[in-house]
C-alpha cells in the first residue's frame, strides 16, 4: 500500500516537472521572438516605417476642431468651476483649524509610543499615548488640543492632556460667570488659607472664606469634598479664588431672616459665648445664629473688659434688645433680665447716708466709688479733705481701695450720686479761729511745692501757705524749689487766717524785723562786698551778698560780655546806690576781679613767665653755640 503511494506522487511530479518545461519554453520563444523584432527594426528602416500607426488619422479618432474664442471660454468655465471648488475644500478643512484650539479628530494608527490623529490637515498628528487613560481605538473620534501646526522638526503637535485642561476650564469659566457651584476637594494648607482641586485643577480657599464661623482648626477640613462658589477668576494667570463661606451665606441668611421673624424683642433665650472682644461677646443662640452681647449690656456697673463678667463656652440666659431687620443682627443683653438699680435708688440712697464703696476709676477731677453693682458715684477732689491742698486723686487713692463715703446728693434723672469723704469728719475751720491767733508760730514739714509758694503742715488737720513774698525781706524768690524741697522741716509764722476762703497765710521772713527799716546798719554806699551770681538777663546781673541781700549790677557796669558770667561765678564788688524806697541795690565790679578773670590773669601771667625761660633758654643756646 505503501509502495503504491509513493509511486502515485512520483508520477504528480514528474507530470507538473514537464508542465513547467513547456511554460518556460514558451516564455524563451515570446522573448527571442520580441528581441528578433526589434533587431529587424533597427536594422530595416522601411520594416520600420510599415509598421508605424498613425493615431491621428481620422478614420481612428473622430476629431473636432476649435476656433480660438471657443478655446478662450472653455478656459474661463474651467478656471471659475475650479477656483469655486477649491475655495470650498480650503474653508472646510483648512481655515477652519487654528493653533491653540480644540479640535476633533480620527484616529488613524496607534503603536506603543505614539497615537496618530487626523485632524484634516495636510499630514496627520502625534499625541503621547500616555496622555490617554484608555488605548483609543482606530477609527475613533477624539477631541484633543492643536499646539502648532508645525514644530521646528515639520510635525503637527496635538495633546490630548491640554485638551482635557481646557475642557474643565472651560467648565470652571462658565460656572464663574453663571455663578454655580462646583465640587471641589480640600487638598492642603498654606499660608493664609487652603488649597481646592477642582478636578484636577487647583484653586486658593482664603482662611476667612471656610466657614461663616471663625475657624480654629483648619487640619479638621483636610481631604473633605464640599460645594464652593468661584469669587475670582484671572484668565491670565490662571488664578481661582473660591469660597465655601458664600455659598453658606446665602442659605445661613435665609435661615437667619426665618428665624429672625419669629423673634422677638424682649424675648428671653438660651445661649453659649462663642467669641469674646474688647467691645463685647458674641452668643450662639443656635442654628446658626449669633447676637452680639455689648460691654455696656453685659451688667449695670463698670467692668473694663467682657471677660470680667463671661467667658467662651459659658452658657448664658440673654435678653433681646433689638433687631436689625435690614442687617439681620441681634443686640443682646444680660443685664436688661434684672431691674435697673436705679429705678428704687431714691429708697436706698438719701443725702448724708454713709455708705462704703469701692474705687473703680481714677480722673484728676476725682474718683468713682461704685456703692452697689450698678450705682457709681463720683468723689470730687475738694471733697477729699477739708485742710489739705491733693494735687491729684492717685496721690492718696488707687483702682480696688474701699472707702467710707457719705452721699451729698442724687440726681436720679441724669444718674448720678456726689459722695464726700471730708464730710465725714468735723470741719476743722470751724474752731480755727478761736484754736489760732496771728503771730503764732509752728514748725511744720512742707506737704506742697507750687511755683508761687508751697503749704506747710501747722496741724494735723490745718495747711497753712506761704506765699514767695512772704519767704525773704532781702530776696526776690522767683521759685520755691531753689531753696526748699518736699518734707522739709521749716519755722513759720501766721500772719492771716480768711475763715471764708478757709486759708491760713503764713510768713518765714516775718519771724524776722525787716532789715530794710535799718539798712544802714547792713550796707552803704561806696562799700566794698563780696558776692555769687545768682542769675544773669538782659538788663545785668542779679548777685547774692555775703549778707543775703540780693543786688544788681547793670549792664551798663559790666566790662565783660554778660554771657561770660555763669551762676555761682564769685565776684567783688562795689556798691554804687541804695534805693531803700525800691528797695534796690546798685552794684559794679571791682576792676573786673572774678575767679574767672583772676584765672584768666593767672594764666596770662604764667604765659608770659613760659615766654621769658623761653626766651633765657634761647638765649643760653645761642651763647653755647
Amino acid at each position: 500500500m505503501i509502495k503504491d503511494d509513493q509511486k502515485e506522487e512520483l508520477e504528480i511530479t514528474e507530470k507538473d516537472n514537464v508542465q513547467d518545461v513547456e511554460l518556460v519554453t514558451d516564455e524563451a520563444t515570446e522573448e527571442i521572438e520580441v528581441i528578433s523584432s526589434e533587431m529587424k527594426e533597427v536594422d530595416n528602416p522601411e520594416y520600420k516605417d510599415s509598421q508605424k500607426v498613425n493615431y491621428l488619422d481620422s478614420t481612428i479618432l473622430n476629431l473636432k476642431t476649435y476656433d480660438l474664442n471657443e478655446i478662450n471660454e472653455i478656459d474661463q468655465e474651467m478656471t471659475s468651476i475650479s477656483s469655486i471648488d477649491n475655495e470650498d475644500l480650503f474653508d472646510s478643512n483648512i481655515a477652519q483649524l487654528n493653533e491653540k484650539q480644540l479640535v476633533m479628530g480620527k484616529v488613524v494608527a496607534v503603536n506603543d509610543k505614539e497615537v496618530l490623529i487626523d485632524i484634516g490637515f495636510k499630514s496627520e498628528g502625534t499625541v503621547s499615548l500616555s496622555e490617554f487613560d484608555i488605548v483609543p481605538t482606530i477609527g475613533e473620534e477624539v477631541e484633543i488640543f492643536l499646539v502648532v501646526f508645525e514644530d521646528r522638526h515639520g510635525r503637527l503637535i496635538l495633546s490630548k492632556e491640554r485638551a482635557d485642561f481646557e475642557n474643565k476650564w472651560l467648565k470652571l469659566r462658565t460656572a464663574f460667570s453663571e455663578e454655580t457651584e462646583i465640587l471641589g476637594v480640600i487638598t492642603k494648607r498654606i499660608k493664609g488659607g487652603m488649597v481646592v482641586d477642582l478636578g484636577g485643577i487647583n484653586s486658593f480657599l482664603p482662611g476667612s472664606q471656610i466657614d461663616i464661623k471663625p475657624v480654629s482648626d483648619f487640619d479638621a477640613y483636610l481631604n473633605k469634598e464640599y460645594n464652593f462658589k468661584i469669587v475670582k477668576f484671572n484668565e491670565m494667570r490662571q488664578n481661582i479664588v473660591v469660597s465655601r463661606k458664600a455659598l453658606m451665606s446665602d442659605s445661613y441668611d435665609q435661615n437667619k431672616k426665618e428665624i429672625l421673624d419669629k423673634i422677638d424683642v424682649g424675648d428671653e433665650l438660651d445661649g453659649m459665648v462663642k467669641n469674646i472682644t474688647d467691645f463685647g461677646a458674641f452668643i450662639d443662640l443656635g442654628n446658626g445664629i449669633d447676637g452680639l452681647l455689648h460691654i455696656t449690656d453685659i451688667t449695670w456697673g463698670r467692668i473694663n473688659h467682657p471677660s470680667d463678667k463671661v467667658s467662651i463656652g459659658e452658657n448664658i440666659k440673654v435678653k433681646v434688645i433689638d433687631i436689625d431687620e435690614v442687617k439681620n443682627r441681634i443686640s443682646l443683653g444680660t443685664k436688661q433680665l434684672t431691674v435697673d438699680p436705679w429705678a428704687t435708688i431714691k429708697d436706698q440712697y438719701s443725702e448724708n447716708t454713709k455708705v462704703v464703696g469701692k474705687v473703680v476709676n481714677i480722673m484728676n477731677y476725682g474718683v468713682f466709688i461704685e456703692v452697689e453693682e450698678g450705682i457709681e458715684g463720683l468723689v470730687h477732689i475738694s471733697e477729699f479733705s477739708w485742710t489739705k491742698h491733693i494735687k491729684h486723686p492717685s496721690d492718696i487713692y488707687k483702682v480696688g481701695d474701699k472707702l467710707n463715703v457719705i452721699i451729698l446728693s442724687v440726681d436720679v434723672d441724669n444718674k448720678k450720686i456726689s459722695l464726700g469723704i471730708k464730710q465725714l469728719t468735723e470741719n476743722p475751720w470751724s474752731k480755727v479761729e478761736g484754736k489760732y491767733n496771728v503771730g503764732d508760730v509752728f514748725e511744720g514739714n512742707i506737704n506742697n511745692l507750687l511755683s508761687n509758694g508751697f503749704y506747710v503742715q501747722i496741724d494735723q488737720d490745718i495747711e497753712g501757705f506761704v506765699s514767695n513774698n512772704n519767704i525773704s525781706w532781702t530776696r526776690k524768690i522767683k521759685n520755691p524749689s531753689d531753696m526748699f524741697k518736699q518734707n522739709d522741716t521749716v519755722k513759720v509764722k501766721l500772719i492771716e487766717i480768711v475763715t471764708e476762703d478757709k486759708k491760713i497765710h503764713l510768713g518765714i521772713k516775718q519771724l524776722s524785723d525787716d532789715p530794710w527799716e535799718k539798712i544802714n546798719n547792713f550796707i552803704n554806699e561806696k562799700d566794698h562786698l563780696n558776692g555769687k551770681v545768682l542769675f544773669t538777663m538782659d538788663k545785668g546781673i542779679v548777685v547774692l551778698l555775703d549778707n543775703d541781700f540780693e543786688g544788681i549790677i547793670p549792664a551798663s557796669k559790666l566790662n565783660d560780655n554778660i554771657d561770660n558770667y555763669k551762676v555761682n561765678d564769685k565776684l567783688s564788688l562795689n556798691v554804687e546806690e541804695v534805693n531803700t524806697e525800691n528797695r534796690r541795690i546798685a552794684l559794679s565790679i571791682l576792676d573786673d576781679n572774678s575767679e574767672s578773670n583772676a584765672d584768666k590773669s593767672k594764666n596770662d601771667d604764667n604765659a608770659v613767665e613760659d615766654t621769658e625761660n623761653n626766651e633765657t633758654d634761647n638765649t643760653t643756646a645761642s651763647k653755647e653755640e
